[in-house]
């Protein structure tokens, strides 16, 4: 799932090139292709005919993202809500329809397998389209009005951001919210940070020597700040290098991003660990219903 550093990647992107765009059509197959639809998505049909109404004409004004949502803001006090969920993300060029009815790009970079997966297209006024891929279909896609940010149910109940200058007494108090929860199911709870999930939570930790089942309430000052330290590091580093495309994230261009190339313990089940002079190996385990990878050894 895009965390973080995806979504700010993806952010930065559609604010570079979306701004003063008006959107001239809009197309989804969700409706059609997605069983158990919700009423209050794209997903409905009936939601989605009054979105169109709404987002066409509409111009592009700024994106930013919240959490895990992008947040699409459009003229008119309208705000588009993404959330990319598993395996969506946002796709920037110039699609076809074929006559199977399949959204295709003759570009190098988005024809990559993993951007083929297209469900929603936004025909924008330059004669491109914003394309949104999203494979198991499980990405959610809604439409507010701007000012009324404040009662939308998806944004509410979210935690701080980590990177808005965030201090550590706010962190430790957040966390303290779940005393009894273990700090690697607390650290992906959105309601306490907003933003973070399995990757970069393995990384965090990893880097903190901190077990992931530990809980909260059994941790040191010394090792919350540890972890406070590590998070801001390590998510800016993921942003630095435009996300992690071990799986299937592709920026708006289709590029993938490179922190996998940095990876201390997500994915590296049964390697030697990374830690100068650790002898630890990497050990994969499901903690709430997530798999955490971490070090054996140093991680206590």
């Amino acid at each position: 799932m895009p965390e973080l550093p995806e979504v700010t990647t993806t952010v930065t992107g559609l604010n570079e090139v979306l701004v003063g765009l008006s959107i001239t059509d809009v197309w989804t197959d969700y409706y059609i292709r997605t069983a158990n639809k919700r009423t209050d998505t794209i997903k409905n049909k009936k939601y989605f005919e009054k979105f169109k109404r709404e987002v066409v004409g509409t111009k592009f004004n700024n994106a930013e993202r919240r959490g895990k949502n992008v947040l699409i803001h459009l003229s008119g006090n309208k705000t588009i809500l993404i959330h990319m969920k598993m395996t969506g993300h946002l796709l920037y060029g110039k699609y076809t329809l074929s006559p199977t009815g399949v959204w295709k790009s003759e570009e190098k970079l988005l024809s990559d397998s993993f951007n083929q997966f297209i469900h929603l297209i936004f025909t924008l006024s330059n004669g491109k389209h914003l394309a949104f891929s999203d494979m198991r279909k499980f990405a959610k896609v809604i439409l507010f009005e701007t000012s009324k940010r404040a009662d939308v149910v998806d944004l509410a109940g979210l935690g701080p951001e980590p990177l808005d200058d965030l201090p550590f007494p706010t962190f430790t108090s957040k966390l303290n919210t779940k005393k009894s929860g273990k700090i690697k199911s607390v650290l992906m709870d959105q309601s306490v940070i907003a933003g973070v999930g399995n990757i970069y939570s393995d990384e965090i930790l990893w880097a903190s020597s901190v077990h992931p089942e530990r809980r909260v309430s059994s941790l040191t000052a010394s090792e919350r700040k540890k972890i406070w330290a590590a998070m801001k590091k390590i998510l800016v580093a993921g942003i630095n290098l435009g996300g992690d495309s071990m799986s299937d994230y592709r920026n708006i261009h289709g590029e993938r991003g490179g922190f996998q190339n940095s990876h201390k313990a997500y994915r590296r089940t049964g390697k030697k660990c990374l830690k100068t002079g650790c002898s630890g190996i990497t050990t994969r385990k499901v903690i709430g219903s997530r798999s955490a990878h971490f070090c054996n050894i140093h991680q206590v």
